[in-house]
């Protein structure tokens, strides 16, 4: 289970920036996160794949990665985070399910399954996802 990641620590995938008000996260509040979290680091230090697993080289992985789920919603400035993640784990030959859900914003499926549709689906895929790996 990969929700809303934040997979490019280093700023190099493109974040959304269409928000007029944003839900609970935003491009200024990652950047201020980032910053706190990884003071005085560089770019390019940043893009080291032991903190942002984006840049790491998952075909040395072939056969190893385990199959995921990724959810993310629309609203959600790690977008991009997710969808390139997801098909990073799958040009590795992992199996990946990409679930995206309209309107949400970031940490939706934190919320309680009736606080929202979007967190309600969220957490029926993820179930089911999970279920399905476990029974084979």
């Amino acid at each position: 289970m990969l929700n809303f990641g934040a997979y490019d620590l280093a700023g190099y995938l493109p974040q959304m920036h269409h928000f007029s008000a944003p839900l609970i996260l935003d491009h200024e509040i990652v950047v201020q996160f980032v910053s706190a979290f990884l003071p005085n680091t560089s770019e390019a230090e940043r893009r080291d794949a032991s903190i942002s697993p984006f840049f790491e080289d998952l075909s040395k992985l072939r056969g190893k990665l385990p199959p995921a789920i990724f959810t993310v919603g629309t609203e959600d400035c790690l977008m991009e985070d997710t969808v390139f993640m997801s098909a990073k784990w799958m040009m590795a030959g992992a199996e990946a399910v990409v679930k995206i859900y309209p309107g949400a914003p970031h940490a939706f499926i934190l919320f309680p399954p009736a606080a929202s549709e979007a967190a309600e689906a969220g957490y029926k895929d993820i179930s089911e996802f999970l279920v399905g790996k476990l029974r084979g």
